[in-house]
């Protein structure tokens, strides 16, 4: 009987596997969670460099705003240097666009400067959309 049960539940789970891709995101949620080598090869294929070294990476990643809307950030990670990627994945064009991109920098800023933290060293920052189709 067990073995009849798991080979049932086996077959479903792999049938719901194979409608699952990258633009769903919980399945983006799971397949970039701690995965620097994942993050890595994304980062190096959109920017073309092969120079960067992830440190950190965490998905689903919360920006509070106290004064207003708050985000959550699909994959955000730190590089060797400092910088800053976020990447938003996403099936639908709609959202993807500039402004969305700068609240998202504002935001990533505005959380990791202090007071009296000189402008000049702020660290870079890039906000990544990946849509199903080009936006542009």
């Amino acid at each position: 009987m067990d073995k009849e049960w798991n080979e049932k539940y086996n077959q479903q789970d792999l049938q719901r596997l194979r409608g699952l891709r990258l633009m769903d995101d919980d399945f983006m949620s799971k397949c970039f969670e701690n995965n620097i080598e994942c993050t890595e090869l994304v980062l190096h294929i959109v920017l073309g460099r092969d120079d960067l070294k992830v440190e950190k990476v965490e998905t689903q990643h919360l920006i509070k705003n106290l004064q207003g809307r708050s985000i959550i950030l699909d994959i955000y990670a730190t590089d060797h240097v400092g910088k800053q990627y976020n990447i938003e994945i996403q099936r639908a064009d709609r959202g993807a666009g500039a402004k969305r991109a700068r609240y998202h920098s504002s935001l990533i800023d505005a959380n990791v400067t202090e007071p009296g933290d000189k402008l000049e060293n702020l660290a870079e920052t890039y906000v990544i959309f990946i849509t199903e189709r080009d936006v542009i």
